[in-house]
């Protein structure tokens, strides 16, 4: 009996092992090594190989402007928390390739990549484009580098409002309580979100 833990021990441990080797490549920032894991999600939400190829390009170009970890064939996360969550090539909406029920880009239904307890920003009007995701209180979610015409979803819990900073760290906004969202608005003037 203690042979057959310590041999399930090891297992784990080695299991382990593997897991985090992939998981630092995740962070190389070449397309051969940062996309390595995720070949088989690209293919199962019906990507082909220069799709996936694209797809990966953006991963390593958001990783190497913001750093993170990729942990999933369309996602990268930050050392935060926030989730930054690409749109698959040809699509318009970003969506989770590495939840456990399957979805198709027909099923889908925008905020759909906004889930429970979460604030969402994305790059394009009626949440299309990038969306960067928060769960934390604690953390905050950096859109410096955006432009232009915007949309936000606040599925937190029932009547938590999130705020909206400036450059010079000033309150330009704070959202009406959960569930709240704008699907035209203006990232000119906010440089950072604190979820809750």
């Amino acid at each position: 009996m203690r042979t057959t833990r310590f041999t399930t021990a090891a297992a784990i441990a080695l299991a382990l092992a593997g897991c985090l080797a992939t998981a630092g490549q995740a962070t190389a920032g070449t397309a051969s090594a940062s996309g390595a894991g995720f070949g088989a999600q690209s293919r199962a939400a019906g990507l082909t190989a220069a799709q996936s190829r694209t797809l990966q390009a953006q991963v390593d170009a958001q990783l190497a402007q913001e750093g993170g970890a990729q942990t999933a064939a369309n996602e990268v996360t930050l050392a935060n928390g926030t989730e930054i969550l690409l749109v698959l090539p040809g699509e318009t909406y970003a969506r989770d390739l590495d939840g456990t029920a399957p979805r198709t880009a027909s099923t889908l239904a925008a905020p759909a990549s906004c889930g429970s307890y979460t604030f969402c920003a994305y790059t394009g009007a009626n949440f299309t484009g990038t969306v960067k995701r928060q769960r934390l209180c604690s953390e905050t979610i950096d859109v410096r580098t955006w432009t232009g015409t915007g949309s936000w979803s606040n599925n937190q819990s029932s009547g938590t409002r999130a705020r909206m900073y400036g450059s010079a760290g000033e309150l330009r906004y704070t959202t009406p309580g959960a569930y709240s969202e704008d699907r035209n608005g203006s990232w000119n003037t906010i440089h950072k979100i604190d979820a809750c």
